[in-house]
């Protein structure tokens, strides 16, 4: 929380509304405004870079020289520097951060909403006064952006330093603890006395986040691990005055005119908020060149090590498809000549373009979102739809937006910015396209161009080292849970296969009842927690409660059972502490299919560690003269195998996998899978031509018009109860 920069030797002053750039009332001067950019919630006591930013509010022609600056805290003294810069007098940039406080905070993308600049004769800004507010800044930025091009010229300067958070807290601080950091600015006119500002801002010890839930946990340092970030973090390479180097100003990144960092300082501010990755997401229209975009990549590897990742991404602008539900400021600012919305674009090998870095250049330039999203999985990437419900470019485009199951978006950010709880909001829209049959993945992003801060991060499960390739692969499978604390992992118990989050699993049709238990692993550490579990329905109009447990502190497990139902269903779990911190699971999709043949069912991992895969080539016929081919691929090998066939699916436990057939099982001939000569691996196959099975005539119910349920049981003598088992495969017998 910031507190309002104070002056130690007063002057006294008033602040007045202006009516417009080129007439404003006379103000009387006094000495500048500071505002700090740090870290204020601390879970990991070590240096981090923070800022103070100090604006020249005098007229023109009226400089200030800056002397010195001490950073200090109840103990004393615990950095200084010593100050060079001289800043001209100009108001017009104090008068931009005026109007900039004025207008709605989710449009100006401010998650401090605490005035520096604003007093109370400058009233909050609405409706269509809003509107003109944006045009008139978006108009300014792109002068003094000229202006500014001579540092001579700029009142304003942004002092880079560390702040050392292991000199304010010890670690050993209770959760909630709390310390205040001042920044104690000397400065003069020239030849003037010696002056002094200070701005003080309040730091909050959070310490270590929940840990993985002691349900989960393995003994040693193996196992599942959890790795938090943040999916959406933009840098001064955005800046729209005074970018850093290569990068030129992006004047249609309009907000973003103090308070950036570059990516190696945004990384230390992560580390002490106790994440241990990010992506670069700053704006398409920004970095226009792949020039740019390569030195952006090379400096994120450059700061990227075994302990912390940086991933080279792309916030990218797109242009709206199809009917639109609402509008927003973005809409309003380019006149109608386009409705533009933001999306992730992650896992990527080269930028995705879309606009241009001059004043509107958001509005122009842009390719159909479901273009980008086209080229974005053309590079092996995913793509997230950003804050899809209010502030400027929000996502209005909902009946055309897809899902996994149409190959379009991967994922929703149902958490932007500091705060989010409850279902409403981002969680609300992402719900909709739920149970409008969309599969879409939970996703957040501070959506930070300041400072790093505390918010609902991505918290990631990786089963060993966490790399790269890792990392993107938890992150597509939706292996994650959102949460500002409590931990939150969600499984199902479906015959005897656990689907992890994120799974998304094929059922036969008809869909066999068959018992569900949906789990939660909860870890809330001393807070006291509640689970609830949601199940939706595709079609419902609103989800349904399966239930919910009582208030429990520390790490523990809730379940609630369930029964397969024909249709889609999805699962998820959410979690409230009585501290206020929320978590939100990624769903277990449970959809029954339609194509014909088509797998379903879960396969049983081998002892080897793969997922044995049952496949098939040709059409299955009572007279056909060709071969319709089941195949078991990745079995062990050098083992012996059946294929069993029934005419009903079912999910029966067996050996910690599942039989996915019901009713009476038949066996074909036992076959051998080959592969590998010596030791144990996944080369092995099982083949069986089932229609020669058919016209053998040695089963009569094989007729045409029958639907057949078949999948593949094998030898693996390091399993349990020494079995392996493939999915099942379901299908029709054609004439």
């Amino acid at each position: 929380m910031r507190r309002t920069a104070s002056l130690l030797a007063p002057v006294a002053f008033s602040l007045l509304w202006f009516t417009s750039w080129s007439s404003r009332p006379v103000v009387e001067d006094r000495g500048p405004v500071l505002v700090a950019f740090a870290v204020a919630d601390v879970a990991v006591a070590q240096p981090a870079a923070a800022q103070l930013l100090v604006v020249n509010r005098a007229s023109e022609g009226q400089p200030v020289e800056l002397v010195g600056l001490d950073v200090w805290t109840r103990y004393g003294v615990i950095e200084h520097l010593d100050l060079t810069e001289r800043l001209t007098g100009d108001r017009d940039f104090f008068d931009l951060n005026v109007l900039l406080e004025q207008l709605p905070a989710q449009l100006a993308h401010r998650h401090d909403e605490q005035l520096h600049f604003a007093g109370q004769n400058d009233p909050p800004l609405t409706g269509e006064a809003a509107r003109e507010g944006l045009v008139r800044y978006q108009r300014k930025v792109a002068e003094l952006s000229v202006r500014y091009a001579d540092p001579s010229q700029r009142p304003y300067a942004a002092l880079n330093h560390t702040l050392p958070y292991d000199q304010v807290f010890d670690g050993t601080e209770s959760v909630g603890a709390t310390e205040d950091v001042t920044w104690a600015l000397t400065w003069r006119v020239p030849g003037g006395d010696l002056q002094q500002s200070v701005v003080t801002e309040t730091l909050t010890w959070r310490g270590p986040r929940a840990g993985l839930p002691t349900s989960l946990a393995q003994p040693g340092s193996g196992g599942l691990q959890i790795h938090s970030g943040d999916l959406h973090v933009h840098s001064c390479h955005g800046e729209a005055i005074g970018a850093c180097a290569p990068s030129s100003n992006c004047t249609a990144e309009t907000f973003q005119t103090s308070g950036s960092f570059s990516f190696a300082q945004l990384k230390s501010q992560y580390q002490v908020l106790g994440l241990d990755w990010f992506t670069a997401t700053d704006h398409s229209y920004c970095i226009n060149s792949d020039g740019e975009y390569n030195t952006i990549a090379a400096e994120i590897a450059a700061i990227s090590d075994g302990s912390f990742l940086c991933l080279p991404d792309v916030e990218v602008s797109s242009d709206e498809e199809g009917a639109q539900q609402g509008g927003d400021a973005g809409d309003a600012l380019c006149l109608g000549f386009t409705s533009a919305n933001h999306m992730g674009a992650h896992g990527l090998s080269s930028r995705i373009t879309g606009g241009g870095d001059g004043l509107l250049g958001f509005c122009s330039g842009l390719n159909d979102f479901t273009d980008n999203i086209d080229a974005v999985r053309a590079q092996g990437g995913y793509a997230i739809a950003h804050h899809p419900d209010a502030g400027s470019f929000a996502w209005n485009s909902n009946q055309a937006t897809l899902g996994l199951e149409a190959d379009g978006l991967h994922g929703v950010e149902i958490w932007n910015g500091a705060s989010q709880s409850g279902q409403g909001g981002h969680v609300g829209d992402w719900v909709d396209w739920l149970l409008d049959g969309r599969v879409l993945y939970a996703y957040s992003g501070s959506d930070t161009h300041d400072e790093a801060f505390a918010f609902g991060a991505n918290h990631v499960l990786i089963d060993g080292p966490m790399t790269e390739v890792s990392l993107e692969a938890a992150l597509k499978a939706g292996q994650s849970y959102v949460s500002d604390g409590p931990s939150l992992v969600l499984e199902t118990q479906l015959g005897g296969s656990t689907l992890p989050m994120g799974s998304r699993t094929t059922l036969p049709t008809p869909v066999p009842s068959a018992p569900l238990t949906i789990r939660a692993h909860v870890n809330v550490g001393a807070a006291n927690g509640t689970v609830t579990l949601f199940r939706g329905r595709v079609g419902d109009a609103s989800e349904s409660i399966i239930g919910q447990s009582l208030l429990t502190s520390g790490s523990f497990v809730f379940s609630a059972s369930d029964n397969t139902a024909p249709g889609r269903t999805y699962y998820r779990a959410y979690v409230e502490t009585d501290s206020g911190d929320t978590a939100y699971s990624n769903p277990i999709f449970l959809w029954e299919g339609t194509n014909d043949p088509q797998v379903y069912c879960v396969a049983k991992a081998s002892s080897a560690g793969c997922a044995p895969s049952i496949g098939w080539q040709g059409v299955a016929s009572a007279s056909s003269g060709f071969g319709f081919w089941i195949t078991g691929d990745q079995v062990l090998n050098q083992q012996f195998g059946i294929l069993v066939y029934a005419d009903q699916a079912g999910f029966i436990p067996i050996g910690d996998g599942s039989l996915c057939l019901g009713g009476s099982l038949v066996r074909t001939p036992v076959q051998f899978s080959g592969g590998s000569g010596s030791g144990t691996d996944c080369t092995g196959q099982l083949t069986f031509d089932f229609n020669v099975h058919i016209a053998s005539g040695a089963d009569p119910s094989l007729t045409a018009g029958t639907t057949v349920y078949a999948q593949y049981w094998y030898r693996d003598p390091s399993a349990t109860a020494t079995s392996g088992l493939t999915d099942a495969v379901q299908f029709v017998i054609n004439p």
